[in-house]
């Protein structure tokens, strides 16, 4: 731990000018956007957020809400579109 205090303590000039940080809303994806908020912070970077889900699991849960929309989201044409 000795290092890594005496690492962290260093100016942090351009170490880290690009983060990539993927997001799914979880406590744990909160704090890695928060951790590289404050990495950009000191060293002036630039932070890209990507969030990446299975399709495929979320299409059976839209089909379901589908009967929900309101009769001008319905039609088959805007579905498609949707989807």
């Amino acid at each position: 731990m000795g290092t890594l205090r005496a690492h962290c303590t260093q100016p942090w000039g351009a170490m880290y000018r690009e983060i990539l940080v993927p997001v799914d809303n979880s406590e744990l994806s909160n704090c890695a956007v928060a951790r590289a908020i404050e990495l950009c912070r000191r060293s002036e970077g630039r932070i890209t957020g990507n969030h990446v889900y299975a399709a495929r699991l979320h299409d059976v849960r839209f089909r379901q809400l589908e009967t929900g929309l309101p009769a001008q989201f319905q039609s088959a044409k805007e579905i498609k579109r949707q989807r």
